[in-house]
């Protein structure tokens, strides 16, 4: 049984060939180069198969699924194979830019177009907030999520509360000018975030998903050993408050959290600096 539900589509090339929808519950595996392991992998079928066999023969074949995909080891021949796919039901698929949940319910993305699909791991109401790279007057977004839509939002507030089903992929389309990074996190979160800023610095931002008031310390450690502290009051919700930080440290990549302590529903999201050599504070 696939891990999560997909959506209908079809897939793209694969590095075998092509999957071919044949009608809405059947899908030809096209085999143009076959792997050197004799084993081919289709990403993100979240549809379970109900047979799997050579098109010309009708020989069954042998597959497995690993979570979303399926691996079909291909028969010996010589000549290019063609793999029937039987579902049980209607073709649905885990688009490849499908990103699940951590483990606090937070969805950390880098900007890459305005739509990415995300999963949950369980139910829950959720709030956006968009990081732009807008310096100067009000920035604004519109955000569609799970079938909800706020237009001309804030853009520097959180934006919600959407509504997300566990174990389903939904699309999540974010417009606006100039989007950097989108943080999605359930209510009731407080969330440390770290940021690249001009001028050689990072910012350390902490975000309240709340609908409460929130208040709490942050703590960073950076690469050269050196610490951070802030403490925060009445951070009211969908606001953040931002604080600058320098960075220097030993040449490679270092990753670096925040600390939070703003009560149960803390969580922080990573963020990845490379120092160059003969660096000091480098961002």
């Amino acid at each position: 049984m696939a891990l999560v539900q997909g959506i209908p589509g079809e897939f793209g090339p694969q590095p075998w060939g092509d999957a071919i929808l044949r009608n809405c519950e059947s899908l030809l595996l096209r085999i143009t180069r076959r792997p050197a392991d004799h084993e081919v992998r289709l990403p993100g079928l979240a549809t379970t198969p109900r047979h799997v066999v050579e098109d010309r023969t009708g020989r069954a074949l042998t597959w497995r699924r690993d979570g979303d995909d399926l691996l079909v080891r291909l028969p010996d021949s010589a000549e290019a194979p063609v793999v029937r796919v039987t579902l049980k039901g209607k073709l649905r698929i885990v688009p490849p830019d499908t990103v699940t949940a951590n483990a606090d319910g937070v969805w950390d993305l880098t900007a890459t177009g305005t739509t990415s699909h995300l999963v949950a791991r369980r139910a829950a109401d959720v709030a956006v907030r968009v990081f732009t790279e807008s310096t100067a007057g009000r920035a604004t977004a519109c955000v569609a999520l799970a079938g909800q839509t706020y237009a001309e939002a804030d853009a520097d507030r959180t934006i919600g509360p959407f509504q997300v089903p566990a174990r389903l992929v939904v699309p999540l389309r974010v417009e606006a000018t100039g989007v950097r990074r989108v943080l999605v996190a359930p209510i009731g979160t407080v969330l440390a975030s770290i940021h690249p800023t001009s001028g050689g610095a990072l910012s350390v931002v902490v975000t309240n998903f709340g609908r409460t008031p929130a208040r709490g310390d942050a703590r960073l450690r950076l690469p050269d050993g050196s610490r951070c502290k802030w403490s925060f009051a009445g951070l009211e919700p969908g606001d953040s408050t931002t604080w600058p930080v320098r960075i220097g440290g030993p040449a490679g990549r270092h990753e670096v959290r925040v600390r939070l302590d703003a009560g149960r529903r803390s969580a922080s999201s990573p963020y990845s600096v490379c120092l160059p050599a003969g660096s000091g504070d480098v961002p």
